[in-house]
């Protein structure tokens, strides 16, 4: 996991140590920049998967940030004995070119490669790694965080879409769509699709495993079947003192047997008032839905940074899946369908760069095995009716959960995070405090704060 940066144009290299300052948060054991003529790509490294340093270069050059799950049977493909991704992925590249090479990858990524005078960058399926770019006219540059490319002059910055790849040169920009989800056929009994939902969560799960581990854990179906995948992960839970999710989480952990691994954070209101300004800046929003969500995340991640855990997996995806949502329920079959893949299709901008940005601003990279793209392509393939079957969201999964979870847990309903938390409540009662006494004006308290940085 890393935070990578680039540009092209005159002083690139300068720029890119600065936008790599922008974003050291993000790869604390070490940082590199590689130069050819006026393009100059960037990397902060977070160890991970292999010990190989970035960018890596040779015929071409690589900056790359997320995990590849197969990069072994890449190598052996290739012919090549290595124990990183990164050199795998490189070696893809130089071997069959850019868009062919991300069409064998299994992972969550976000890279750029450049050769010859041309940058391409890529991004996977989902969009689970983000990646940001911008251009001056004189200047294009890229990075894992807009505020990388705001602290080098640039203002209009795009987000690169899910499974697209962009390539630039000599001023001009061309992006299009490289990676599709393949929708095979209609799985309409519900025996079939829970066992495969089962099997394919749990393949997912195991292949993000990573020692030590933790889960970003709500006491939800969600992340309690995650935790029955991987009983060695740590939990980690953050509330309000007396919030919901305290006492779901401390329940959950109970039935699951897994009461020594919880770990507890009871929020201070003036705990949050104190992490707004670093919250803000990580996720680059001052919406309050996506603050208050992003708050558990930000302090899960930095309480389970400070016991030395890198990787922490979320139960992000599920409710885009398997119809999570309360709006869900009254929606026919049809609408349901068109809902939950027009969700899944802006999963990244609504959810994913918000979670990345907020775990990893405490170095803690986060994977989210509900979007496998082997999950997801079979979530596509199950019945709508499966998914809310008398009024009962995420029906399908909860028989699947069912096979190993306590009863309870599999078909407990789960109040929304940015509620379940206390959280949102809180920072509605810190704007009051502080002078916003409409509730509508919850979002210029948050402006204010962001002001001041």
């Amino acid at each position: 996991m890393c935070g990578i940066s680039g540009a092209e144009g005159k002083d690139s290299e300068k720029l890119v140590k600065k936008m790599l300052e922008a974003v050291k948060h993000r790869g604390p054991d070490s940082s590199g920049i590689h130069s050819t003529g006026d393009i100059t790509f960037g990397n902060v490294l977070l160890k991970i998967t292999g010990d190989k340093s970035q960018p890596i270069h040779n015929n071409g050059t690589l900056t790359y940030n997320g995990e590849i799950y197969n990069f072994k049977e890449i190598a052996e493909k290739l012919g090549i004995t290595t124990d990183s991704d990164t050199e795998a992925l490189f070696n893809l590249i130089e071997s069959k070119g850019v868009e062919a090479a991300i069409k064998e990858l299994d992972g969550d990524y976000a890279f750029a490669y450049t050769e010859e005078g041309k940058i391409h960058l890529a991004r996977d399926p989902v969009g689970v790694k983000p990646l940001y770019y911008g251009s001056n006219g004189a200047l294009f540059a890229f990075a894992s965080e807009k505020k990388a490319i705001f602290s080098i002059g640039i203002r209009e910055i795009s987000a690169l879409k899910s499974g697209h790849m962009l390539s630039y040169s000599g001023g001009s920009v061309i992006e299009k769509k490289v990676m599709e989800f393949r929708v095979g056929e209609r799985i309409s009994d519900e025996g079939e699709a829970s066992g495969a939902i089962f099997n394919t969560i749990e393949r997912a799960v195991k292949k993000r495993l990573y020692n030590p581990c933790a889960i970003a854990f709500s006491g939800g179906l969600d992340s309690s079947l995650i935790a029955a995948f991987c009983p060695s992960a740590e939990l980690y839970s953050v509330g309000m003192k007396g919030s919901h999710d305290i006492l779901q989480t401390e329940k959950a952990a109970s039935l699951l047997g897994f009461g020594d691994k919880l770990h507890l954070h009871e929020l201070t209101i003036e705990e949050v008032e104190s992490a707004l300004p670093d919250v803000i800046k990580a996720i680059e929003s001052t919406d309050p839905l996506k603050v208050s969500i992003a708050m558990p995340l930000f302090f899960a991640s930095k309480d389970a940074h400070e016991n030395g855990i890198r990787v922490m997996l979320s139960g992000q995806g599920a409710d885009e899946l398997f119809a999570g949502y309360k709006r869900y329920e009254s929606m026919n079959p049809d609408e349901l369908e068109k809902a939950l893949r027009n969700d899944l299709d802006n999963i990244a901008a609504n959810n994913l760069e918000r979670d990345d940005a907020a775990t990893m601003s405490n170095a803690v990279e986060l994977r989210v095995p509900y979007l496998d793209k082997e999950v997801v392509e079979l979530a596509l393939r199950i019945a709508p009716e499966l998914k809310v079957r008398a009024g009962v969201r995420k029906y399908i999964l909860r028989l699947a959960a069912g096979r190993l979870l306590p009863r309870e847990l599999a078909w407990k309903e789960k109040k929304a995070a940015q509620y379940s938390s206390g959280i949102y409540t809180a920072l509605e009662k810190l704007a009051k405090k502080n002078g916003y006494r409409d509730e509508r004006f919850l979002g210029r308290y948050l402006e204010h704060l962001s002001s001041a940085f």
